[in-house]
């Protein structure tokens, strides 16, 4: 005879069906139980945290099993003992840019505190891969972020997204590219992924390979910028780049070793290359039949929604 499930209460029916619609939803869960527990509860927190004063605050926890916490995060940083105060209280000291509730399964609680932010995806993805913890930030809009070792899932209120990490993308990217700066190749990706995507800032980099970008035949610099020199080796220079792109059209160049200097480009097709037909909006067409053009460039197209698209030789690859 078969024994009959024990009941459970209102708070594991809600932990059950958060389970359920992230299986649904295809996103990465950990294999062990008291792990999985942690983040469920977690997760659920973020989406339902304590408001004050009609305020629902932003909110950040670190998830690990000992084995998996393989080193502490880089970076200046202290480690609060919290052991003595409820997890309630102490939720309230984690605001997800620079403080986080960190629980290690069977080791109880702590406070981490950085001395810079890291509510930005990028950030957060390197915190991830860096450290082996499961991240989770409640947003200022109220979007709950799930970085991981294995990918990113955000919550915007509604529904779930889901998005390989760039250095995962970037190894299937590689093989269209022979020959290319893999470590420049890394950050374009990085950029285009975790920033720009992670922004919803639609962009288009084009990528030479075998030289001065500007003197691609079918690049229209009539109504280009010249910025200066951004070297996309450097992260750093991410940011100020980011905010360029946030407010110009058309496309940025990319030299070999990856400096940016020029950005409002059009990109132009020959007759040849208009045959390929229209795909999704002007700005992926566009990229398409350029490379069909231009057969020495990558060209990276971020919509404004998030996700990315690389074009080479007159197609988009498959980066599933």
């Amino acid at each position: 005879m078969t024994a009959t499930p024990p009941e459970l209460d209102a708070h594991g029916r809600r932990m059950l069906r958060l389970r359920n619609e992230l299986d649904d939803e295809g996103i990465w869960l950990p294999v062990e139980d008291d792990l999985l527990a942690l983040l469920l509860a977690e997760l659920d927190y973020a989406r339902h945290p304590h408001a004050h004063e009609g305020v629902a605050p932003r909110y950040g926890a670190l998830l690990a099993t000992p084995d998996a916490m393989r080193r502490q995060p880089a970076g200046s940083l202290e480690i609060v003992d919290i052991s003595d105060i409820p997890l309630a209280v102490a939720r309230r000291l984690a605001d997800g840019r620079s403080s986080f509730v960190v629980r290690v399964v069977g080791n109880g609680e702590r406070l981490i505190c950085f001395d810079r932010t890291r509510e930005y995806e990028s950030s957060a993805v390197h915190l991830a891969v860096d450290t082996g913890a499961l991240v989770v930030q409640r947003l200022g809009r109220g979007w709950v972020r799930l970085s991981t070792p294995q990918g990113v899932a955000t919550w915007d209120g509604i529904q779930w997204s889901t998005k390989r990490l760039s250095i995962d993308l970037a190894s299937r990217i590689a093989p269209h590219a022979p020959g290319a700066d893999p470590s420049v190749l890394a950050n374009i990706v990085e950029l285009c992924t975790h920033w720009l995507g992670a922004g919803r800032v639609g962009a288009t980099l084009v990528w030479s390979l075998a030289g001065d970008p500007r003197e691609l035949s079918r690049v229209g610099m009539g109504a280009a910028v010249e910025i200066p020199r951004l070297d996309l080796s450097h992260r750093a220079h991410f940011a100020a780049l980011l905010n360029a792109l946030s407010q110009y059209d058309r496309a940025a160049l990319v030299d070999p070793g990856g400096i940016v200097a020029t950005v409002g480009v059009q990109l132009r097709s020959s007759e040849r290359s208009r045959a390929l037909g229209p795909f999704l909006g002007t700005r992926h067409t566009s990229a398409l039949r350029f490379t069909a053009d231009e057969t020495s460039t990558l060209v990276f197209v971020v919509s404004s929604n998030g996700p990315l698209s690389v074009f080479c030789r007159g197609e988009r690859l498959d980066l599933s």
